[in-house]
């Protein structure tokens, strides 16, 4: 009897719970094994955004000390 009862408060507990719609996953492959995204296109292409910049701003910030030392460099050879 309790094993019916509980069954039946999980079978109504399923069908009360109102269904999400399914939402898009990445699944990849490799040599690590198996991964699941589970965000959506749209949140991976922002992600992919983010990191970009974030490569360029880290390209920047070692730009601009190779450009000084070179500027710096320039300046003494003008001087001689």
């Amino acid at each position: 009897m309790k094993h019916l009862f509980a069954g039946s408060l999980i079978a109504a507990g399923l069908f009360a719970i109102p269904s999400l719609p399914a939402s898009a996953q990445s699944i990849d492959i490799g040599p690590g094994g198996v991964r699941v995204d589970p965000r959506s296109p749209r949140e991976r292409g922002r992600d992919e955004i983010r990191r970009e910049e974030r490569r360029e701003e880290f390209r920047e910030e070692r730009r601009d000390p190779i450009r000084r030392e070179e500027r710096l460099r320039r300046e003494d050879d003008d001087e001689d």
